[in-house]
């Protein structure tokens, strides 16, 4: 696991005078990759990379890493199936000088180029240059769990694996805010690829390759493709009428075999442990099949509302081995927050980032690697708007006019009514999604506080995912797949990724090894879900009362949520109060008070924000927008 960074431009060359301009980017990516730092330097092109050893820990496997014949690769996750494609090249006649799955993808890069990518099983994002035939291979895995970033001016081409090394390269401190980028963030509390807050940026999606042909003197040409897409994992029909004990030991012997993949280290691993269905499910394979004291670890709160680490030690009192329990008091919360805008590289409004960082913190002061249980609620229905959706498209089927009169009544019936009475009203499937996932409808886009940008932008990125996932009638399957498309990668994968690589800890998530997900996704979903008692992860709910008590998990789903309200009236009132001023100051363009508007409240009752999401996700960006500032005065004093 690791940071790395490319420019290929004709500013580049061997010199010391380039080494030393790319200093500050290498230095920029030190959190991810704190064990090694190296940097490859060629006639118009520069490889930068910092490692996070895990695998063959000798120099053997450093990066960039070079073939002998033009061929270097900067590589960032992990190719679980490392040993078998290792085996196929050694038959080929590859001599392997390390043990690690680096030298595997490079040699699999230069014997079967992007066809390699469908044969790859694991979490990655790379980037392979030909320094002879000057093409450049950009490439992501297929949940989008490593990150990658990329931008094409002129002759130059750029790429990191954050934002933050993209800037602290030369002349790329000073890009302008993208307003279309702005509107989804502020609309989803998140960037999604291929957008960028920054102008002129772009992110590999996830499952795509893109070759650059890069001439010198020759400005590049870029072709993007998927490898892989939700739409080729065949959707399922009704079904129901499978033996259930048979399908939970396939599904243990699927996961089990995911969870020895992961298991797969140089170094100790320990597992993350909240107390719910999944993780509890993780680390008690990992304890059955590991062989070794995989130790687990839970981030309490002081707030008893949000605190679920009561559960989470009587879990792994039961399953065995040992347990280490953090806790985040109202007192810690200004600590985490004042390095949160050295942690994400763009403005990011899940506010569960905080405890988040806090608990890769403390983590990584034991293991360097650590298994989470993220990918179980998006194959097992395991979201309240996967359920409501499935109501919804019920009541979709009833005639236009009903609909919408019963839209009408039902938006009597208070804000959440009045929410609902929006998602019944919804023209089709997708716009429906979009007022679940962001409570708001096409025509209230001229609420959010945002100028520029596109109108559509919203309903287009929603539109553009159900686009590819083909046609899938069930609206539950239809919601896990979209999940998986959208908020996984986009939030939950950012959320994990920025948080334990900023502390140099690997994670990696058993239940999103694409084997397991697309077995899953190709069930009935009376096979993955309950609908009559509308219980979500019927097969994890089942194989983890083999080895736990149900009544130590079965409870109501909590998720790993913080004491947000509570936070915003205490430690950061302040934090709060400054963000409200710099936007009525208009200081924080594109975010500025829309037409109508003369103070955050007006804004935030147009927006219905009841439950403080849209203050939420202002403050993060008034604090992302000031570090943001920081860094470019900074980048600049050093210039």
């Amino acid at each position: 696991m690791c940071g790395f960074f490319g420019w290929i431009s004709p500013e580049v060359d061997a010199s010391p005078r380039s080494r030393a301009r790319l200093g500050a980017a290498l230095d920029a990516l030190r959190p991810r990759g704190p064990d090694d730092l190296r940097l490859e330097l060629g006639e118009g092109w520069a490889l930068g990379h910092t490692r996070l050893a895990v695998l063959d820990l000798s120099e053997r496997a450093a990066q960039p890493m070079g073939d002998g014949r033009g061929g270097w690769l900067v590589y960032n996750g992990e190719i679980y199936n490392f040993r078998e494609l290792g085996r196929e090249l050694e038959g080929r006649g590859i001599v392997f000088h390390s043990t690690g799955d680096s030298e595997v993808l490079l040699h699999a890069l230069r014997v079967w180029g992007s066809e390699c990518l469908p044969r790859l099983r694991g979490m990655f994002a790379f980037a392979w240059f030909d320094a002879t035939e000057r093409r450049l291979l950009l490439a992501r895995d297929r949940y989008g769990v490593k990150p990658l970033t990329y931008r094409t001016s002129g002759e130059d081409v750029r790429f990191a694996s954050d934002l933050f090394a993209l800037r602290a390269m030369p002349g790329g401190g000073d890009a302008a805010i993208d307003a279309d980028a702005a509107r989804l963030y502020f609309a989803l509390g998140y960037v999604p690829a291929p957008h960028s807050i920054l102008k002129g940026y772009r992110k590999v999606c996830p499952g795509h390759w893109i070759e650059i042909r890069c001439g010198l003197g020759e400005s590049p040409v870029l072709q993007e493709r998927s490898y892989w897409t939700l739409a080729e994992v065949p959707t399922a029909g009704e079904g129901g009428g499978e033996d259930p004990g048979a399908l939970c030991d396939e599904y243990e012997r699927r996961a089990e075999e995911s969870l020895r993949y992961r298991l797969i280290s140089d170094v100790p691993v320990g597992s993350l442990l909240s107390g719910g269905i999944d993780s509890s499910l993780a680390t008690a394979l990992s304890r059955q099949v590991g062989g070794t004291d995989v130790t687990a670890f839970t981030m309490g709160f002081e707030e008893a509302e949000a605190d679920e680490s009561g559960f989470a030690r009587a879990i792994a009192a039961h399953v065995g081995g040992k347990h280490e329990v953090f806790q985040i008091r109202a007192s810690d919360v200004m600590g985490v927050w004042d390095r949160l805008w050295r942690v994400y590289d763009e403005p990011f409004a899940d506010s569960s980032a905080l405890p988040m960082v806090a608990l890769c913190s403390g983590v990584r002061r034991h293991v360097k690697v650590a298994l989470s249980g993220d990918g179980g609620d998006e194959t097992a229905c395991g979201y309240p708007w996967h359920w409501a959706l499935h109501r919804l498209e019920r009541a979709g089927r009833w005639p236009s006019s009903v609909r919408n009169a019963a839209a009408m009544v039902v938006q009597y019936l208070g804000p959440e009514g009045r929410y609902r009475g929006w998602a019944l009203a919804a023209r089709d499937r997708v716009e429906r999604w979009m007022v679940l996932r962001t409570g708001l409808r096409p025509q209230d886009q001229p609420a959010l506080p945002v100028r520029g940008g596109s109108m559509g932008a919203v309903i287009a990125h929603f539109q553009t995912a159900a686009a590819a996932l083909g046609d899938v009638p069930d609206p539950l399957d239809w919601a896990c797949r979209m999940d998986l498309a959208t908020y996984l990668p986009d939030d939950l994968m950012v959320k994990a990724d920025r948080a334990s690589m900023s502390v140099g800890l690997e994670l990696r998530e058993p239940f999103l090894d694409h084997e397991l997900t697309s077995w899953l996704l190709s069930l009935p979903v009376a096979s993955r879900a309950d609908q009559g008692k509308r219980k979500s992860k019927t097969l994890m709910r089942r194989a983890l009362a083999r080895r736990v008590p149900p009544e130590l998990f079965e409870r109501p789903k909590r998720g790993f949520t913080p004491p947000l309200r509570a936070w915003l009236n205490g430690p950061l009132a302040d934090v709060a109060r400054t963000a409200r001023e710099r936007f009525e100051r208009g200081e924080l363009d594109p975010i500025a008070l829309p037409r109508g508007c003369r103070s955050w409240e007006e804004c935030a009752a147009r927006l219905e924000d009841r439950h403080l999401q849209f203050l939420w996700r202002l403050i993060c960006f008034s604090e992302w927008k000031a570090a943001m500032i920081r860094c470019s005065a900074e980048g600049a004093s050093r210039a």
